[in-house]
């Protein structure tokens, strides 16, 4: 018997974790379905070496329409960390009228005023010491990267040549600009919630975290949760919790396990099979995404990623390995911008200015080098959903962003198209230019709208922000409670990840969801310990 059991060791789940077990008294268990994260994880230019691997769940989305029927690769970290472990590091918050909306959208206490003293209380920010809006005494480091390539430096100044304001943080005054990110990287190495929050508490006598265990079920009696029952090297366990179970397994993980447990849309759990337990309409609804297209030139000089050989590689390794420092400190996607694709909205584009020329987040190789100019939306009025595909815990659920085709305005598509002849100008300026041999097939062939917006159905990735499948709220497609995190009409079961976003944010992911997993803790914490 646990006072809490945390399902899942991910980005929000670490925090909750460390946050829970400090008072000695609670007695909290954390369930996990990956293992310890590998070595690449702490290498911050290796990230991508990681998909398709063990540490991986490796989903893909159902066939897109919108896309031009391809399936689209989500990867999502399966380890100590979750994503976090597998992501790109990258700090930010978003605008100020993101949480407005929120308020606005039925999360009361969720407004910019409300939420930013909670961004500042848990940032350790090692450049912006002096800033009233950053901190310095949190458990979560942030910092600049610690290795610049020159041709990031040269996507700055073409960027400022194409009209954009220098931005020296994104987490600042404004957003809108080109500059440099901030990450989680701490002396050259990765620094997520993994090392920042549990490592921390997992000497506490209160505190069990299994690994490569699989929740496959809430247990539910009588209107509330009481355990989880969950395998472990192929044989079914129950852990009971005398107080709260919460939910930490992302977008896809939460909104499946609550689905498995008959907590969802009674309709569509019969059709699968699975017996409905509490009528929720909106689990597994919402569902958004940042969207992302890359354009890709050839450079007349052998220069960053692409021009990296076994040799360069060893070197490099070596070196960070020693020191950590050199090119293997950098996730290399460190230049970018935030910018309007029209003047009457705020920024509604993310730009990236990788200096590699392959696909996908290198997946994908290309032969000569190169560098990659990434436009992502920012604010995406499509909108998605999960379901199951049947009662068994082990199949992956159907994933079904509906990208571009759900989106009534057309807008999304128009931002984007907007968004490579964005980047296209920034590549047209010096010292950009004078790089650059080409831009490469096939979106050099893609001059019109038409034809540009069909080169982006045909070659948009993810940027793995999925979000909203149990989002918050006070309508009736609500899954949680915005101020307790309560699963709306069962008591003992609460979520907290990236799932209950109620509208997507306006920049990367992870640190909105680490502000929901501190909120969350406060929230369990303060209702004490069941007697």
């Amino acid at each position: 018997m646990y006072d809490t059991i945390i399902v899942g060791a991910g980005s929000a789940g670490c925090v909750l974790a460390n946050r829970l077990s400090a008072d000695p008294a609670r007695k909290v268990l954390v369930l996990e379905a990956g293992r310890a994260a590998p070595l690449a994880s702490d290498i911050p230019s290796d990230w991508p070496t990681m998909f398709n691997t063990a540490v991986d769940w490796g989903y893909y989305t159902e066939p897109q329409a919108g896309c031009r029927g391809r399936r689209v690769f989500w990867p999502r970290g399966k380890m100590v960390g979750g994503s976090g472990a597998m992501n790109a590091m990258i700090y930010i918050r978003g605008l100020p009228s993101d949480y407005d909306g929120w308020e606005k959208a039925g999360c009361a206490g969720w407004g910019w005023r409300d939420v930013l003293p909670d961004f500042i209380a848990f940032e350790n920010n090692a450049d912006f010491t002096e800033s009233p809006l950053h901190g310095t005494g949190g458990p979560l480091h942030v910092a600049h990267v610690p290795f610049v390539d020159p041709n990031e430096l040269r996507w700055l100044e073409a960027a400022k040549a194409a009209g954009l304001a220098h931005n020296l943080d994104f987490n600042g005054e404004s957003q809108e600009g080109a500059g440099f990110f901030q990450f989680v990287i701490k002396q050259g190495e990765r620094f997520g919630t993994g090392k920042a929050y549990l490592r921390p508490a997992l000497a506490r006598a209160n505190l069990t975290v299994k690994t490569g265990v699989r929740v496959i079920r809430v247990i539910v009696e009588k209107g509330r949760a009481t355990g989880v029952e969950y395998l472990e090297n192929g044989r079914l366990n129950t852990a009971s919790a005398a107080g709260d179970i919460v939910m930490s397994s992302g977008a896809i993980g939460s909104a499946q396990q609550l689905l498995l447990s008959g907590i969802g849309p009674a309709d569509e759990l019969k059709a699968v099979g699975v017996t409905p337990l509490h009528d929720l309409p909106g689990v597994g609804k919402d569902l958004q995404d940042h969207i992302n297209i890359p354009i890709t030139f050839y450079t007349r000089e052998n220069i960053g990623v692409g021009a990296w050989t076994d040799e360069s590689l060893a070197a490099s390794l070596k070196q960070w390995q020693e020191s950590r420092s050199g090119p293997r400190s950098s996730p290399w996607v460190a230049a970018g911008a935030h910018v309007r694709s029209r003047p009457d909205v705020e920024p509604d584009l993310q730009l990236y200015g990788a200096i590699s020329p392959h696909r996908d987040y290198v997946r994908f190789l290309s032969s000569k080098p190169g560098i990659t100019l990434h436009s992502t939306l920012q604010r995406p009025n499509s909108r998605g959903e999960l379901t199951l595909r049947s009662a068994d815990p082990l199949e992956y659920p159907a994933i079904d962003p509906r990208y571009f085709s759900s989106d009534p305005t057309g807008q999304d598509i128009k931002t984007l198209v907007q968004g490579v002849r964005i980047n296209r100008h920034i590549a047209a300026q010096s010292p950009l230019r004078e790089l650059i041999e080409g831009e490469v097939t096939p979106s050099a062939e893609a001059s019109s709208d038409a034809e540009i917006a069909d080169y982006v159905r045909g070659h948009c990735t993810t940027l793995y922000h999925a979000a909203s499948t149990c989002r918050m709220g006070n309508d009736r497609m609500a899954v949680v409670d915005p101020a307790s995190f309560k699963v709306r009409g069962l008591e003992g079961l609460r979520v907290a990840d990236a799932s209950v976003i109620p509208i997507m944010i306006s920049g990367n992911i992870q640190t909105p969801t680490l502000l929901i997993a501190e909120r969350a803790a406060a929230a369990i914490a303060s209702t004490g310990i069941p007697a």
